[in-house]
């Protein structure tokens, strides 16, 4: 039997994804700071605060096939006129970014005789900075960068370990509202438009896993034009991308 670990197993995804695999017939090892969720999704629930390099160890004792770094964490609170908050910056970066980078560092290190692969659930927000979610952005931007550029080098330092990226975009649910606490009433229904039309997690956690199966390295899920326009923008024009979002903060800003 396989066996594969999915953080953030109490989210929208989360429990999309460990259903999705348990009916597949893997052992799926769920990981959350919760010691008390019960929501169907796991063969076994290891709670781990997901911080230290032994929290990773623990993980690597399970032997796993699949690890799948989706615990994600977004900005629930802002500081005075929409800044960002000094603990919800470190703990988001800590959970976004650097948590998932030493447990594929930590994993270069193992002598394995199979593969395994560990895959970051990334964000197609990853592509541009934003005022409205920047702290979460930032952090997804992160370990963008971190799997693209450090993968090849663990890949041929470890043939066995391959540092993989997914990036999903909005799935209906709740956590799809999480940037509305800087937007104003224009802003917002701009939102609520892109979540209302945004595809349930049981799709997008097949359409997940059937990128796992295919091997390759790097997977989007329908990204938008819109996105990809803020991607060139950013990386062709900052000094213009930098200006577009001083605009878009007087427009779309409560705070203004």
């Amino acid at each position: 039997m396989k066996t594969i670990i999915i953080t953030g197993i109490s989210g929208v995804l989360g429990e999309a994804l460990g259903k999705y695999y348990l009916r597949k017939g893997w052992r799926v090892i769920g990981v959350s700071r919760r010691n008390d969720l019960d929501n169907g999704a796991f063969t076994e629930l290891l709670t781990s605060k997901q911080e230290s390099v032994e929290d990773v160890h623990r993980f690597l004792s399970y032997n796993p096939d699949i690890i799948v770094l989706n615990a994600g964490q977004i900005e629930t609170e802002i500081g005075e006129r929409g800044v960002p908050l000094q603990d919800q910056f470190d703990s988001i970066t800590s959970v976004n970014y650097t948590f998932p980078a030493t447990v594929a560092l930590q994993a270069s290190q193992i002598s394995r005789n199979r593969p395994l692969d560990i895959i970051a659930i990334g964000s197609i927000a990853d592509g541009s900075p934003s005022a409205f979610g920047p702290v979460y952005h930032a952090s997804k931007i992160a370990l963008h960068y971190f799997f693209s550029g450090v993968g090849p080098i663990v890949n041929h330092a470890n043939r066995n370990i391959r540092m993989r990226l997914y990036r999903p975009g909005a799935i209906k649910g709740p956590l799809a509202w999480a940037p509305v606490n800087r937007l104003n009433a224009q802003g917002y229904r701009i939102r609520a438009k892109r979540v209302n039309g945004a595809p349930e997690a049981d799709h997008v956690a097949r359409v997940v896993a059937e990128w796992i199966a295919s091997g390759k390295w790097v997977g989007t899920f329908d990204e938008p034009f819109s996105f990809k326009l803020f991607k060139w923008l950013f990386a062709l024009n900052p000094n213009f991308f930098y200006r577009l979002q001083v605009f878009g903060w007087k427009k779309g800003s409560k705070f203004v």
